[in-house]
């Protein structure tokens, strides 16, 4: 057995408890859900930053018009149902009715119309997953009509609140979409209400007592602190005082000895929507990652098995590409680059680097994620391995905001690393030169650019014959591990770890991402 699976199961047993293991009970009402999450968001709609810290707010507030059981199948959300006409080309939603924005307004066709231009021009994957869409109909306020050009297989895998959240039109008139103040105080459909963001120290969301599922959601607040100490959040669940935590909130050299209080739990069940790949991004546009022999020279420097096993302690898998082995799509028939120091520098050589007089053949910065303690942790490895080839690194850390100004807006970097989600259908639009966008988070920060890779991607996203789109899959994914602009690291393993009194937190594909409607407290 591989030390992958030996300290996941060692987590599930020692835990003793997943989601599944909860005892069918009553739900009870009351109390206040607290959670932790980190880095702390610097906005709170995932329609404008698509990045995980956003959405663990944006998707208790915001709804999409379906959502996905823990199969992923499509389940009504505001669209209490829909019809996909047999050439594709048209999709008609049928919206809840008796909706009501948050702040008593009606939810209507128009806010999706008005959202849907939102999501196409500001999401990081938007612009692929809503290409094919010529127009958009609101034939009465409870019906919206899409009509494509060419089907959208992606577009249906798409609609929850993760990815697609339904917008206020009305809170929206007027101001800049992206700097409006209703990111920061955002007016939703959802269970949960925005009360208050004191930055640095935590989010409060009330109970929806209007919320259009009767009944729900039980609690009556949820208090998301933001601790960026992995061991004061380790403390703070340990002791109670916070009830939920989601994306391996606590340091993983914790979990043996988390493992055996009684009162907690864990799962990794909740995280299959995302399949998440840890990438290494580099600048394709300036020197030296515009040449791809250094690219590959890095890839072959790096012993990825050592980062999982020594940093992650055996939550992940080494990738091979940018599709999860997950994935139904998933291919390992592509260009490999197993550790293999001699070849890096053979490479290296082969691209003009000679050593200098200390050994030192290139001196990079290299931009730490904002993300935990694991991503310092493996920046420092990565300079003791790249080393020992004459890429001598230097570390730079900084907050949130900062991070994705540099990455985002300035493409001030050399390389940095970033998680990436494969999704139920992968958009992979990170490698797609139309999302190339100055400003929007999580877009095609790597400046890659390849006419056979955007006439692959977007192909993948009309093809709906399942064995030609299959194969384009894997072109597509024999394209990246050929051309290396991005170099996926491994597939991570998370894990939301939760006191036992807290119920029914992980009740669709997208676990804490979720609205969290159907959570209770055990008294």
């Amino acid at each position: 057995m591989s030390f992958r699976l030996m300290f996941r199961l060692l987590v599930l047993l020692a835990f003793g408890w997943s989601s599944a293991a909860a005892r069918a009970e009553e739900p009870q009402r009351g109390g206040v859900l607290t959670a932790i999450h980190w880095p702390e968001p610097t906005i709170l709609n995932s329609a404008i930053n698509s990045g995980f810290a956003a959405a663990f707010i944006s998707t208790k507030i915001f709804e999409g018009l379906v959502e996905y059981d823990r199969e992923g199948k499509a389940v009504p959300g505001l669209a209490e149902r829909w019809t996909i006409s047999p050439d594709g080309l048209t999709i008609i939603f049928h919206l809840r009715p008796g909706v009501k924005w948050h702040d008593g307004v009606d939810f209507t066709s128009d806010d999706v119309r008005f959202s849907l231009e939102v999501w196409r021009r500001y999401h990081s994957r938007g612009r692929l997953i809503y290409a094919n869409v010529t127009a958009v109909e609101t034939p009465d306020p409870l019906t919206i009509v899409l009509r494509l050009s060419e089907p959208a297989p992606a577009l249906m895998s798409s609609l929850n609140s993760f990815t697609s959240p339904v917008m206020s039109r009305h809170a929206y008139e007027g101001s800049d979409v992206p700097t409006s103040p209703s990111n920061y105080k955002p007016i939703g459909t959802g269970p949960w209400v925005f009360k208050e963001w004191q930055r640095g120290s935590h989010i409060i969301l009330e109970r929806n007592a209007n919320y259009w599922l009767s009944g729900k959601p039980y609690p009556d607040r949820m208090v998301v602190r933001y601790l960026p100490d992995a061991a004061t959040r380790s403390a703070v669940i340990e002791t109670g005082e916070v009830l939920l935590g989601a994306q391996s909130p606590i340091a993983l050299s914790d979990v043996k000895r988390l493992s055996a209080k009684p009162n907690l739990g864990a799962t990794t069940d909740g995280y299959e929507y995302f399949a998440p790949i840890v990438t290494m991004q580099f600048n394709n546009l300036q020197p030296p990652f515009d040449n791809i022999l250094v690219r590959k020279a890095v890839a072959y420097a790096i012993n990825r098995e050592q980062v999982v096993r020594n940093v992650w302690f055996g939550l992940g898998k080494v990738a091979t590409g940018p599709v999860s082995s997950k994935s139904k799509y998933y291919t390992g028939d592509v260009d490999t680059y197993p550790y293999d120091p001699k070849k890096a520098e053979e490479l290296l050589e082969q691209a003009g680097f000679k050593k200098d007089s200390s050994g030192v053949r290139l001196r990079l910065v290299y931009e730490i994620s904002p993300l935990g303690a694991e991503y310092l942790r493996l920046g420092e490895v990565l300079k003791q391995q790249l080393a020992r080839v004459g890429i001598q690194i230097e570390l730079r850390t900084q907050d949130s905001a900062s991070s994705t100004r540099r990455l985002y807006y300035e493409y001030d970097f050399k390389f940095f690393t970033a998680y990436i989600g494969t999704y139920a259908d992968p958009q992979l639009a990170v490698y797609w030169s139309k999302n190339i966008v100055k400003g929007v988070p999580f877009s095609n920060a790597s400046r890659y650019s390849n006419p056979e890779m955007d006439r692959m991607l977007e192909a993948v996203q009309v093809e709906n014959d399942p064995a030609k789109r299959m194969e384009q899959f894997h072109q597509i994914q024999r394209i990246a591990a050929r051309d290396l602009p991005i170099l996926p690291l491994f597939e991570l393993e998370q894990l939301t770890v939760f006191d036992k009194k807290v119920r029914d937190h992980t009740m669709t594909f997208d676990g804490p991402f979720s609205n969290l409607a159907h959570v209770w407290i055990a008294k």
